[in-house]
């Protein structure tokens, strides 16, 4: 009876250890389609059409052109990697975009009930961060900027070299 009671004890205070966590995933579904940090660039583009406007500037960091693909509401920025682009960010601030159930207007609060509180908070932006694979890289993100407590821009970030 004495180990029952004992064993209920320490089920009790590991339940009670800082609660769950929610898995982060750096994904987003944008207009149904859902896309990850390790997307590739010519699928994003595929299918988010054709309507756009394009930026491009030489890469600081890399060699060749970061290019920009502005969509209104979705911005897509890429990076050189030899003959391919690799997704550096996705940004959506409207439209029909979602994040395990996070949208744009959702709460806080929401979030952090839906991801945990693995984040961390810099000004307005709450950013849930992947183990980068090299201590030189910027980890894979997915993050969510606020004003006054709602959600009003929602990325993910793919690992790269930091600039």
């Amino acid at each position: 009876m004495k180990r029952m009671i004992l064993l209920a004890l320490a089920l009790l205070l590991l339940a009670g250890c800082g609660g769950k966590e929610a898995a982060v995933s750096p994904a987003l579904t944008v207009d149904g389609t859902t896309f990850t940090h390790e997307s590739a660039v010519d699928e994003i583009l595929t299918a988010l059409g054709e309507d756009f406007t394009y930026y491009e500037a030489i890469s600081c960091v890399y060699d060749g052109m970061d290019k920009t693909y502005d969509y209104g509401d979705v911005t897509v920025y890429t990076y050189p990697d030899g003959d391919t682009d690799q997704l550096m960010e996705l940004y959506c601030t409207g439209g029909d975009v979602s994040a395990q159930g996070i949208t744009i207007g959702s709460t806080k609060d929401e979030v952090v009930k839906t991801f945990g509180t693995g984040y961390t908070e810099e000004g307005s932006v709450l950013s849930y961060s992947l183990k980068a694979t090299e201590a030189q890289n910027t980890p894979a993100s997915l993050y969510f900027e606020l004003e006054d407590e709602t959600v009003t821009a929602i990325a993910i970030t793919a690992e790269h070299r930091e600039e």
